[in-house]
């Protein structure tokens, strides 16, 4: 099976986020996020690298059915992916470590960032 792995990078709340975006080959199902290098602050913001926080990006769909990125953090709970396709649980005391998480993301699946190589990879069924 076709994996698509973008590396993304963003800003936080005290740093640059760097990570990779793991794609299904359909270009909209999340198959995986992780952050490799980030200076958020420990048990907060630092917390973009928890494996169980990790672990409910799998399943959720990057793209609205017009093709705009919509996937986002959410203040709170978002519910399984299945119930909140689009949105992700936020991180308790990290509202900007979470929206600099929902703008890189949104930055990199848009028309500035890798949109248009997606577009391309669909439309052609690679």
């Amino acid at each position: 099976m076709t994996e698509l792995i973008l590396p993304v990078e963003g800003k936080g709340l005290w740093s640059t986020l760097y990570g990779y975006l793991a794609l299904d080959k359909d270009t909209t199902t999340i198959k995986g996020l992780t952050f490799y290098q980030e200076a958020e602050t420990p048990g907060l913001g630092g917390e973009i690298e928890n494996p169980k926080w990790l672990a409910l990006w799998p399943g959720r769909k990057a793209y609205g059915p017009d093709w705009k990125p919509e996937i986002r953090v959410i203040k709170g709970p978002a519910g399984p992916p299945s119930e909140a396709p689009h949105s992700v649980d936020g991180l308790s005391g990290a509202t900007l470590t979470s929206n600099g998480v929902t703008n890189l993301l949104q930055f990199w699946l848009g028309e500035n960032g890798f949109g248009p190589y997606l577009k391309n990879f669909r439309e052609k069924g690679s």
